[in-house]
C-alpha cells in the first residue's frame, strides 16, 4: 500500500507544476493582449481627436500669384494638432498625387509654423499647372498623418 502512494504523489506534484506553468502562461498572454488594447485604444482616441475640414467655396477657388496656384483653406476643426506641410500631407487631384513641388503649406494663424493647432487655419497652395483646365469639375482629396481625409469636388 505504501508503493503505490509514492508514484501518486509524484504524479499530482507534477500536475501542479503543469497547471502552474499554463496558469502563468495565461496570465502572461492576458496582459500582452490588454496592453495591446489598451496601445490602441489610445491610438484611436488620438485619431478620433484630430478632424479637419476644407472650407472653401467650391464654385469659387482662389487663383493667386498671376494664376499660379489655387488656394485652398484647411481647417483644424479637431482637439489635436496635427503637421501640415508636404512631408506629412499627402494631396490628390483627380486621384492623382501631387508632387510636393508642386504645394505650398501656410499657416495663416501662426506664419512659418508647420502644425496646425486647434481651430486655426492653413492654406495650400497647389500649383495650377497640375489641374487640366479642359475639364471644368475636379476633385481634391487632403490625406493628413495619421490617414484622416477630407475631399472636395470644385469648379475651375
Amino acid at each position: 500500500m505504501g508503493s503505490g502512494v509514492i508514484p501518486e504523489l509524484i504524479l499530482f506534484i507534477a500536475a501542479i507544476l503543469v497547471a502552474g506553468m499554463v496558469s502563468g502562461a495565461l496570465y502572461v498572454t492576458t496582459q500582452n493582449i490588454a496592453g495591446e488594447i489598451e496601445n490602441k485604444g489610445l491610438t484611436f482616441a488620438r485619431d478620433l481627436k484630430i478632424d479637419f475640414a476644407i472650407i472653401n467655396d467650391p464654385e469659387n477657388i482662389p487663383l493667386v500669384d498671376n494664376n499660379t496656384y489655387y488656394v485652398f483653406y484647411i481647417k483644424n476643426t479637431g482637439k489635436e494638432s496635427f503637421l501640415f506641410s508636404s512631408n506629412n500631407v499627402v494631396v490628390l487631384i483627380d486621384g492623382e498625387i501631387v508632387d510636393s513641388s508642386n504645394l505650398v503649406f501656410d499657416n495663416l494663424s501662426n506664419p512659418g509654423l508647420e502644425v496646425l493647432n486647434p481651430y486655426e487655419i492653413g492654406e495650400l497652395r497647389v500649383n495650377a499647372t497640375v489641374v487640366d483646365t479642359s475639364v471644368q469639375y475636379h476633385k481634391i482629396t487632403i490625406i493628413v498623418e495619421n490617414g484622416k481625409k477630407r475631399s472636395l469636388v470644385f469648379k475651375v
